[in-house]
């Protein structure tokens, strides 16, 4: 029974998370800001692990003194 409760409980975060946003006016300027650093990201050749971690991309180029990916733009 408790694996059950469980599933229902994981079922309905994943779904609000999910969903339909409830702000009509579509994502805040802080999402935005952040979705647009991870795209700038992802175009520069850097990927996230399974942890939430930017690695490198085996297959692009770097410059020989990039080692950590770009920090989050100051608001």
């Amino acid at each position: 029974a408790p694996k059950d409760g469980k599933r229902a409980r994981k079922g309905n975060s994943q779904t609000s998370e999910e969903g339909n946003s409830p702000n009509p006016e579509g994502p805040s300027p802080e999402r935005l800001r952040i979705l647009r650093h991870h795209l700038h990201l992802r175009s520069r050749g850097w990927l996230q692990d399974p942890a939430g971690n930017w690695v490198k991309d085996g297959n692009a180029e770097f410059d020989s003194d990039e080692e950590e990916p770009p920090p989050l733009p100051p608001a």
